[in-house]
């Protein structure tokens, strides 16, 4: 938000940076966990991490870094209980999504989509900050964690393996 001078100032509630960034956070978790229940329940639980621990949030902090680095750690936990599970994202998924028509569009989201889910949970999330946010790497190394060059390297080799995955294309 802008104060009087024009100026970005932090939030002054938890409430108020929920509602500033909750829309993007549930966009980055639905292309980070492949659907919408799953990153419902992960922005919850990010959500109520945050609120918990707003108060220790320093005024001068960047508070929409610190909101995603919770959404992206929550993400990663969810991700790894459903790697634990088994559950996998299902041609259902794919199926029921608006877009691609015919079966060869939608056997290659599917192949995408698995192969997205397969990359690393770090490689994953930066590869979603940066291709589908538009992040740049020191944003991207806020939310994830580590430094512009690791987030920076973390998208190369998603894309690495994501062509390498994919034959190339």
């Amino acid at each position: 938000m802008l104060d009087g001078s024009g100026m970005t100032r932090s939030p002054t509630s938890s409430a108020e940076l929920v509602e500033r960034h909750r829309p993007e956070l549930m966009r980055y978790l639905v292309r980070l966990l492949g659907n919408a229940d799953d990153a419902e329940d992960a922005c919850q639980d990010a959500l109520l991490r945050a609120h918990r621990t707003f108060a220790r949030l320093a005024p001068d902090s960047n508070a929409r870094a610190w909101l995603y680095r919770i959404a992206t750690n929550t993400a990663i936990d969810a991700a790894r209980a459903r790697t634990r599970r088994r559950a996998r994202f299902t041609d259902a998924e794919v199926d029921g999504l608006a877009g691609p028509s015919s079966a060869v569009a939608r056997a290659e989201v599917r192949a995408i989509a698995r192969a997205v889910e397969a990359l690393p949970p770090r490689q994953r999330a930066a590869l979603v900050l940066r291709r589908f946010d538009g992040m740049e790497y020191a944003e991207i190394a806020a939310a994830v964690g580590g430094t512009a060059e690791t987030a920076r390297a973390n998208v190369y080799q998603a894309m690495r393996k994501l062509r390498a995955a994919l034959g190339g294309t």
